[in-house]
């Protein structure tokens, strides 16, 4: 019997970058959250794992880039191009990807089950129109739809 050649494993970074969901979700909590801090971060997160979790056969990448759930990914959204250039680097950043693993990792047990979000300011979409939000939190309204 022969006993099979191990290959050792090239070097692997310390910190393996996310992968291109957690990325797009992290960035999208950090456009709309990250001037509101974790919690705020924490509870889009949590929504945009919901709505996934509502729409069967759609990938996180695809959610967390739907500029109808997170504005910012609208090229005309001032948000956007910020959004786009932060890196890894930035304080802010790096909370936002640790909050979008650790919603990906784990059940809702924030916004009550909420897919979609406003700021409590902004005018109300017709989809918002007829519905009483779920949870309200860090200066947005969270609704399940």
């Amino acid at each position: 019997m022969t006993r099979p050649i191990l290959v050792p494993e090239p070097d692997r970074p310390a910190t393996l970058p996310p992968d291109a969901g957690l990325d797009a979700l992290a960035r999208a909590i950090w456009a709309h959250g990250h001037d509101r801090g974790v919690r705020a971060m924490e509870a889009l997160a949590a929504m945009a794992v919901n709505a996934r979790h509502r729409s069967p056969g759609r990938s996180l990448l695809s959610v967390a880039r739907d500029p109808a759930l997170f504005a910012a990914w609208d090229p005309a959204d001032p948000r956007h191009g910020p959004m786009l250039a932060v890196e890894a680097g930035d304080a802010g950043f790096a909370a936002a990807l640790r909050v979008a693993r650790r919603a990906v990792a784990g059940p809702d047990r924030i916004v009550a089950g909420a897919d979609r979000f406003l700021d409590e300011g902004a005018a109300l979409p017709d989809w918002a129109a007829s519905r009483t939000p779920v949870a309200l939190l860090a200066g947005f309204s969270f609704y399940r739809t």
